[in-house]
């Protein structure tokens, strides 16, 4: 049997490629550059897969999709489209549609969707309550994310999300909860509750954020384990979901022993793998200009070209977070209309440089002297030892800036630093008691 299949995209070149392969695929083919057109072919009952972009002209693909479903319920809708924001694979999944492909799309990947249009019943349409459009992202390695949420938001399957430190897995976590049917329902912290009654009562069926979930103490694990183990016995109407956060995927967490096992396997189940801000630079001048506009409501955040090269090419190895950090500095420091290349240089640039190595060693040497001459003289005050004085000269700005780099993940800083994190974490405790 021959399937054809209706295409409507007002890209002529998308079109022409897209009727060739599926031509020679052996699909029929008509294909179209308005919806007006494709709903005329609808009514008639010709086609077997509708392939579609989403903007044609003023028109959105959105608008029709309603009419379409109600005159052919079991027509398969794919949806092709190079606006890749969140809400766009929110509203196919609300729509109804089969499948979201963002552009540019692979043909054999496509051709295989196509397959699985025809072979499989369409999928049922799910209510979305809220459309959120809170996280920004065009580039292809978020699209992934978009659709996994997409996917997950109304379901009561745990859901993992895991990435590099700074890099939205909160963010993630909250547009999963918000995006679905479950909206309505409570969303809560697992570490504001120290005792599994109060957290029962607060959760109710709704969502259970455990953030950072790699570090809960063997004492935290038994209370979370307690608490999925009990709500397993609850009826399905009151079971609540457990979103979880973590640097490491899954498998690693589970290879490397850091949760115990009978833990783990309740948090298997949906996975979004947030990527770092490094492999999605298409989305850097997007996110600084909104993080700018969020400090400056009305300010333009406008970013000229030479700016945006350089932002593009730092390594970000805070991720997002470093670049929201970086940008308000930007937004309450400087307030020129436009930010420009020397602007970021000055915010991307360490604070202090140091000319030569020959000036840090005869400085230090300097301070020393003043020091150990105090000492000497009886007019240091101090509870610390002159070694432990100096030494903390050094530590500090080292383990600052260690922090950092590292968007401020203390496991990541202490690898770096070349010291255990329970060191690092020590020190930090005895510096912030002073």
């Amino acid at each position: 049997m021959k399937y054809n299949i209706l295409i409507a995209d007002d890209d002529a070149s998308i079109r022409f490629v897209l009727s060739k392969y599926l031509t020679r695929a052996g699909y029929g083919v008509k294909a179209t550059d308005n919806p007006q057109t494709l709903l005329k072919w609808a009514k008639a009952g010709e086609g077997d897969v509708i392939l579609t972009d989403v903007h044609m002209g003023a028109d959105e693909i959105f608008s029709y999709i309603p009419e379409l479903k109600q005159l052919r319920p079991n027509l398969p809708i794919i949806i092709i489209s190079a606006n890749t924001r969140m809400v766009t694979a929110l509203k196919s999944r609300q729509s109804g549609v089969f499948e979201y492909i963002p552009k540019p799309f692979d043909l054999p990947e496509l051709a295989g969707t196509i397959r699985r249009a025809l072979d499989a019943q369409v999928i049922p349409e799910r209510k979305i309550s809220k459309k959120p459009d809170q996280m920004i992202g065009r580039s292809k390695a978020m699209q992934p994310v978009f659709r996994a949420i997409s996917d997950y938001a109304s379901g009561l399957v745990p859901v993992f999300i895991w990435g590099d430190a700074g890099t939205g897995k909160s963010l993630a976590a909250q547009c999963v909860h918000d995006a679905g049917g479950r909206s309505s329902l409570n969303f809560v912290l697992f570490s504001s509750f120290d005792n599994n009654a109060d957290l029962f009562e607060a959760v109710g069926a709704g969502d259970l954020l455990v953030d950072r979930v790699h570090e809960l103490s063997a004492k935290r694990q038994a209370q979370l384990l307690e608490a999925l183990e009990f709500n397993e016995s609850r009826p399905s109407d009151d079971k609540f979901r457990v979103i979880a956060t973590a640097e490491e995927s899954l498998e690693e967490i589970q290879q490397n022993q850091i949760l115990r096992s009978d833990l783990s396997s309740h948090l298997m189940g949906g996975r979004i793998y947030l990527p770092p801000l490094r492999d999605r630079t298409r989305d850097i001048v997007d996110l600084a200009s909104h993080f700018i506009n969020s400090v400056r409501p009305g300010a333009r955040g406008n970013i000229d070209k030479p700016a945006q090269v350089r932002l593009k090419a730092h390594t970000w190895p805070g991720n997002v977070r470093e670049l929201r950090n970086l940008m308000h500095v930007v937004a309450l420091q400087f307030s020129d209309r436009d930010i420009t290349e020397n602007i970021v240089e000055r915010i991307l640039a360490p604070q202090q440089t140091i000319e030569t190595r020959d000036n840090l060693f005869e400085d230090i040497k300097l301070a020393c002297t003043e020091l150990l001459s105090a000492v000497n003289a009886g007019g240091d005050n101090s509870t610390n030892s002159p070694f432990e004085q100096a030494l903390e000269w050094v530590e500090k700005p080292l383990i600052a800036e260690a922090l950092r780099l590292t968007g401020g993940n203390n496991s990541k800083a202490a690898d770096l630093l070349g010291i255990h994190r329970n060191t690092l974490r020590t020190k930090l405790r005895k510096w912030q008691d002073k």
